[in-house]
């Protein structure tokens, strides 16, 4: 076989189970494989010109023309097979602009399609309208149409791509489970492999990839699908799952460890009433360990409950303020004052556990005293918003960064020594709890701030609505308006 087609798709070329052959555009035979050799009688490793009958020579020019405009189509033609003997085939073919090649497909004129060839489907009309991305390749591996669906996954003009080897779609689609190798290598083998891509221009974006090889058209059809949702969606339960589990370990560590806890705790009240200066000093040192283990069941017992149904009109301000009252203490230690902003807010209620919203404001006031060293403001901030309450609680230390972000809500993840990682986990479910959303600013340097969004309360949003009713019946102009009985 001539070297016409590059080594990686030499050997799928070859193992067609379709008699396909690579002509020249004189219709000199420059590459063919066994069946397509057995069905016209030819000598494989011949370069001799396809034979065919005189009316069936107009026929090959007029099809050369087409197809070098239109790239492929059809036509019959009577191509010699023996001694004085032709048969009619139908010829499927595509035309390769760069090597001035036409790839064919043949097949006897019996066994063709009747279709009528008129209203033959022209699949490159349909690409826009297919909602996967679809990819065509020749069997010289290079790249030859692709959809706008294709083009969008991709993030790139046509331009880029078009007649580029196969290979240039991992170059702005990452093969983010090293599987490239294996997928070549199953495409070369068997025709057909599946590998998952991704793209990190923006938001990520998650894709399976399909690659087939098409007989009847001689050419690799990749399909693009977009997986992003399920992929998401996955990660969401495989989160929600590690909750699940520290649910069901919450309870028989609670046991299993405050038990001998209490114990622990007894015996260090006793020791101090007959201990020196210096074993004092050691014993509060276990006395904090032992209190510090205290908070982390707590911790891990409020994530293990059910969620709370029983909820009532709750006044975010109030829950405010005591926070504030709380951990000014805190706050002194760190040398950071806290300040409310409700300069722009409309007091509302809201639908909640006064006791889970005051946790949740706690945690996020501790933490954002805490990664300030150096002093300065904590500012909790009251807002409406969509109908209901934004709380910002926004700091002035260092910032996260984007690694961080990305592992904030992750129990157990923590930037602090002494951190158990769960604290941000319990605000998330308090929050998920209230129906509401939680969003994350940070700037290096700067500062972080951590935005609550809370729905106001159903009977809230009646009463609201019933005190504008009220308000406008009540009015000079609406009672000048009201018809005389």
């Amino acid at each position: 076989m001539v070297k016409t087609v590059r080594p990686i798709f030499r050997k799928l070329f070859q193992t067609v189970k379709d008699p396909v052959l690579i002509l020249n555009t004189s219709c000199q035979i420059e590459s063919i494989n066994d069946y397509a050799a057995q069905m016209l009688n030819i000598d494989q490793s011949s370069r001799s010109l396809l034979e065919m009958d005189e009316s069936s020579k107009s026929k090959w020019n007029n099809y050369l023309k087409k197809i070098q405009s239109t790239l492929g189509g059809f036509c019959n033609l009577n191509l010699k097979i023996d001694e004085g003997k032709y048969k009619e085939f139908r010829m499927m073919g595509y035309f390769h602009e760069k090597k001035d090649l036409i790839f064919v497909r043949i097949s006897p004129k019996s066994e063709a399609s009747s279709i009528n060839e008129s209203n033959s489907i022209d699949i490159y009309s349909m690409f826009n309208d297919i909602s996967h991305g679809i990819i065509l390749t020749d069997l010289n591996g290079e790249i030859v149409d692709l959809n706008s669906q294709a083009l969008q996954c991709m993030q790139c003009e046509k331009s880029q791509i078009i007649k580029k080897q196969h290979e240039v779609i991992f170059e702005t689609l990452s093969d983010y489970e090293y599987s490239k190798l294996q997928y070549f290598a199953n495409l070369m083998n068997g025709g057909r492999a599946t590998i998952n891509v991704s793209s990190d221009i923006g938001k990520p974006s998650y894709y399976k990839m399909e690659s087939k090889f098409n007989y009847n058209m001689n050419m690799i059809v990749t399909t693009i699908t977009d997986e992003t949702e399920k992929i998401l969606l996955k990660q969401q339960v495989e989160q929600q799952q590690t909750l699940n589990s520290i649910g069901q370990m919450a309870a028989s560590i609670a046991h299993e460890i405050r038990n001998p806890m209490t114990s622990l705790k007894g015996f260090v009240d006793l020791l101090r009433l007959n201990s020196n200066e210096d074993h004092q000093n050691y014993l509060s040192v276990m006395d904090s360990e032992l209190q510090r283990m205290e908070s982390i069941l707590t911790d891990l017992l409020y994530l293990s409950k059910p969620k709370q149904r029983s909820y009532e009109e709750t006044s975010i301000t109030h829950v405010v303020k005591e926070v504030i009252e709380l951990m000014i203490p805190h706050a002194i230690q760190y040398n950071v004052m806290l300040k409310m902003d409700d300069s722009n807010y409309c007091p509302i209620s809201i639908m909640g556990n006064h006791n889970r919203l005051k946790q949740m404001l706690i945690n996020l006031v501790k933490n954002a005293i805490e990664v300030m060293c150096s002093g300065g403001v904590v500012v909790i901030k009251l807002e409406n918003h969509d109908g209901g309450v934004e709380v910002s609680v926004i700091d002035e230390g260092t910032g996260l960064s984007d690694a961080e972000m990305d592992q904030l809500f992750t129990p157990f993840f923590t930037t602090k020594a002494t951190g158990t990682g769960l604290g941000l986990a319990l605000v998330k479910k308090v929050i998920e709890e209230h129906n509401g959303t939680i969003s994350v600013e940070s700037n290096i340097g700067i500062g972080t701030t951590f935005k609550i969004s809370l729905p106001i309360s159903e009977r809230q949003y009646l009463r609201h609505e019933d005190d504008n009713l009220i308000e406008m019946w009540m009015s000079h102009d609406s009672f000048n308006r009201l018809p005389v009985v």
